[in-house]
Order: structure tokens, then sequence, then C-alpha cells
């Protein structure tokens, strides 16, 4: 599963950044470029992979349209009445759809203060996999009376696919192994899009009041699509919390738990939490970019020469089963 901490270092104030900490990044030259262009991209994002395991990508090729679409339709299924939301609210036996904040209880004991609506790519059932079959391959549910909403989730998915499959060709030149070498562990990606909700903290909020506690995320990496509402806080390996606000027309990308691992430990998938103190609701879009159910995810042998692995291998239906599995079932102890 993730890694989660609630302690006092989560008690801990952010400092604001420059943009030298959480480095801005140009990724077209990697899209349109030639290969010295790509190499120097790549070698950008694994420096700060390294360093922090989060920079700001601009110049993505995602049309900003598409971005705009899918906020607007996270802003208007949040402004539904609970009546409302709860036409589309997750189950444990179908996981897909609403899942609401937990019941009121003393601020002092909070660690999920939001809301979110999940969906993921459907992809054919997998023959070979049946006993994931139940978390995998149900297909999305959809709200009531928001027309709009699944076709701007679905344009949501596909983009986020296409740039995803760019993205990890970059991850592996900044690694120093073939551009292709994760190509076919993304034919049927098992990723997850979330639009989540998250309200303003009470003014009154102590320190060790979050949205969300500190965590880490499950797969390779995620994609951070953030308006102008801030509120993502970010750990330094230094142990200083700094923020990481929205910057326009750019996604906020994080190294994830899988890219750890296949890398050995050089890119750091880093802890990171949510804290909405900006005086309005936060909409923020994450997509988890997951591999295919059936690769094994273990540090690349083309990394080790003399190193030992530091990860055991670990195949992803397994280890995403049991993280869904223990959501479907406590559905409010979801950390992404």
């Amino acid at each position: 599963m993730s890694r989660s901490e609630r302690s006092a270092d989560d008690i801990a104030a952010a400092s604001a950044i420059s943009l030298d900490e959480v480095p801005l990044i140009d990724f077209a030259p990697f899209l349109t470029g030639d290969a010295q262009a790509r190499r120097e991209v790549a070698a950008r994002i694994a420096h700060a992979c390294e360093e922090i395991g989060f920079f700001y990508l601009s110049g993505h090729g995602v049309p900003q349209a598409t971005v705009d679409a899918i906020f607007s339709q996270a802003d208007a299924f949040f402004s539904l009445d609970k009546a409302g939301r709860r036409t589309a609210m997750a189950t444990p036996e179908w996981y897909r759809g609403w899942i609401p904040a937990p019941e009121a209880q003393p601020l002092s004991r909070n660690t999920r203060m939001f809301e979110q609506y999940r969906l993921q790519h459907e992809w054919p059932a997998d023959p070979r996999d049946m006993q994931h079959a139940d978390i995998f391959d149900k297909l999305n549910r959809w709200p009531e009376h928001l027309p709009a909403f699944k076709d701007a989730a679905e344009a949501y998915l596909a983009a986020m696919l296409s740039f995803s499959r760019e993205l990890l060709r970059a991850f592996a030149l900044g690694l120093g192994v073939a551009e292709d070498r994760f190509d076919d562990c993304f034919q049927h990606p098992a990723s997850q899009l979330s639009l989540n909700y998250y309200p303003q903290l009470p003014m009154d909020a102590r320190d060790e009041v979050s949205n969300m506690v500190a965590h880490t995320d499950e797969g390779p990496f995620t994609v951070l699509a953030q308006q102008d509402v801030g509120g993502l806080e970010v750990k330094r390996r230094d142990g200083v919390w700094i923020q990481a606000p929205p910057v326009p027309g750019a996604f906020t990308i994080n190294v994830g738990d899988m890219m750890m691992w296949w890398s050995n430990g050089r890119f750091l998938s880093n802890y990171h939490r949510v804290r909405n103190r900006g005086g309005a609701r936060r909409f923020s879009v994450p997509y988890f970019a997951n591999p295919d159910r059936d690769v094994v995810v273990a540090p690349l042998p083309e990394l080790l020469a003399d190193d030992a692995p530091k990860y055991k291998p670990v195949r992803v239906a397994d280890h995403l089963a049991r993280f869904y599995s223990t959501l479907s079932k406590n559905p409010h102890d979801i950390y992404n």
C-alpha cells in the first residue's frame, strides 16, 4: 500500500518556494525536438526526480479546453446536493463514482477532509486475471443529470493516456535505459482518474489539521491538474515542508512508489499532503498512472550493475488489488 504518515512531523508548517525547488520544465522540446532536445528534457526531469520527486511540466500538449472541461464537470458534480451526489456513490461491489468525506469528527482527529469521484480506463476483461475482475473490470459509474460529465471525463482519460506514454519515455531516457523500456508495460494500464474536492479548512484549524495527511502514491507517477487555489505541500529530503502552488498551464508531476522501485531508489517517491487554506473551494484532478495488471515491477536489471536490488518484485494486479480492496471496505482510508 502507499506509505502514509500522521505524526508530529505532519504538524510542521510549509514554507513558500521558488521554482528552483520544484522546477518548471518545458516538455515541448521533448514532443517536437530532435534526439538531443529529448535527452536534455529527460535529464532535467531525472534531476528533479532525484532531488525532490516533483516537478511542474508545461508544453505538455494537452489542450487547455480538455482540462477546463474536466474542472467544469467537477464543479458541477460537487455543487449538487448530497442526494444528487449519492446517485453516483461508489460501493464495495462497484468501486467507481463518488466517495464522500467521512462523517463529522473533531478536527484534531481528522485525516481526510475531501470528497472525490473515482474513474479508470475501461479495457476488455482480462481472462488471465479473473480473480481481480471485480476490482479492475467494472465499468465507470456516471452521475445522473450531468450529460456532459461522461464526455469530459472520457476525453480527459484519453488525453492522459497519450501524454503519460510520452512522459514514460522521458523517464526512461532520464534513467539511461532504452526510450521504449516501459512501452510494453502500459498497453492496457490500470490507471485511475480522481476528481477531488477540498473544502476550505476552518480558519481556527490547528496546524495538525490537513485535508489529506502526508502520503506517497502507489503507481509509477501521478499527473496532477490544479486550478488557482493551492494547498499541495511537499516534503523535501531534509524534512522541510514546502508549498507547491499551481502554475498556470502546467501539470504537477510526482514520482510514485513503483517508479522508485524500478529505479532502485534513484528516483524519489516523496511524501505530500493537502491543506486548503486558500479561502475558497479547491478542485484538483490527479491521474494515477499504473502499469498493466500483469506487469511485475522490480529494479531494472540495467540499473543494478554492482548494486543489489533494494526492492522485491511486485505484481501490479496483486499490489493494487490489496490497496483497492482495503479502500472498498474502508473508503475513508484512501490516501490519494
